[in-house]
């Protein structure tokens, strides 16, 4: 099995992480089916992805992580639930491993010191503020 060096996100903690890139252990970290949203910006323009529950807003045991900003606007775009992957693609759009480049601005995009407070079910809760 190939292995990749990615980020995981997984309650509120950011791990750098070699994991097997296979179909099953990716929906295995995520808890569920996975999803690819499109990130711009930075994320974009240096081939980042993240890798989340593609259902994660309707499993009630999942918190949310992140909420999507649009860079133009401070609009919150979506709030992602569940642990999230972050790894880069290569020309076909296969999986492959983040570069060191790419580590940075993960963690320096996910450790910005920017949260949001906000209510979800009547709870209130607190999740890293991706740019994007």
């Amino acid at each position: 099995m190939d292995k990749i060096k990615t980020i995981v996100l997984s309650n509120g903690k950011l791990e750098v992480k070699e994991i097997e890139n296979t179909l099953e252990n990716l929906q295995s970290i995520v808890g569920g089916y996975i999803e690819i949203p499109f990130l711009g910006g930075i994320f974009n323009e240096n081939k980042i992805n993240v890798i989340i529950n593609e259902e994660g807003k309707f499993i009630e045991d999942l918190k949310p992580e992140i909420a999507m900003i649009d860079v133009n606007t401070n609009q919150i775009l979506d709030v992602v639930y569940g642990n999230c992957i972050f790894a880069s693609h290569d020309m076909h759009g296969e999986t492959i491993s983040l570069n060191e480049e790419q580590i940075k601005i993960v963690m320096e995009e996910l450790k910005n010191n920017v949260t949001l407070t906000f209510q979800d079910n009547g709870k209130e809760v607190v999740v890293k503020a991706l740019f994007i």
